[in-house]
């Protein structure tokens, strides 16, 4: 039981630390909207992580190695990353928005808990990492059939604790930084989404 814990708490940990479009959204939106609302974006992400691992133990999860479903979910990905990074590249700087009325400045966080599942359900980066890591949950689960239960609490405790470590972070590092600064940081957001998102069609296309 510790060791399925332990595993899931690695395997958590292996898929929300890379810096990814993941982690450049969480902080796109920290610095932009505030510490609430990059939790509600990492808050999606685990959770659709999560799903992976429930996929997984069902035994759906090798369904996703087929090229065309594989395909036709990178490319997808791509859209919703290019969706993601258009509105990195829209915003107005943030000494403009002030001026707006504060009930046009306000969002609802199941929104970003929403967009933060989007991105990471669809994200072949994601699929890629569950995929290479099927065997050996699968290996466990023989050896005890509730073995992911206790996989996907570590899962959950790993990318949990990752997201609101970084959200943390953020929430007590951005007031040093400039307003015009984090507009570009927001921009250089945008263009790494977009890169992610062109890196996806290529992987499709001319792999």
């Amino acid at each position: 039981m510790l060791h399925d814990l332990l595993f899931g708490l690695v395997l958590g940990w292996g898929v929300a630390i890379p810096i990814g479009p993941m982690n450049i959204e969480i902080m796109r939106r920290n610095l932009r909207f505030g510490t609430r609302y990059g939790i509600a974006f990492g808050s999606g992400t685990c959770s659709a992580d999560l799903t992976y691992l429930i996929l997984l133990s069902l035994g759906a999860l090798p369904f996703l190695h087929y090229p065309v479903v594989f395909n036709i979910i990178s490319i997808c990905g791509a859209f919703v990353l290019a969706w993601f990074a258009w509105g990195a590249f829209k915003m107005k700087p943030l000494n403009a928005e002030l001026n707006v009325s504060p009930d046009i400045l306000k969002r609802f966080a199941g929104k970003d808990f929403v967009q933060g599942y989007l991105m990471t359900i669809t994200s072949p980066f994601t699929i890629l990492f569950w995929a290479s890591v099927s065997s050996q949950i699968v290996a466990l689960s023989e050896i005890n059939p509730h073995a992911w239960v206790f996989t996907g609490a570590g899962v959950l405790i790993g990318t949990y604790s990752w997201a609101l470590g970084f959200n943390t972070v953020l929430h007590f590092t951005k007031h040093r930084i400039s307003e015009t600064l984090m507009h570009w940081l927001n921009r250089a957001g945008g263009v790494i989404l977009l890169l992610f998102a062109v890196a996806g069609v290529v992987r499709v296309f001319f792999k």
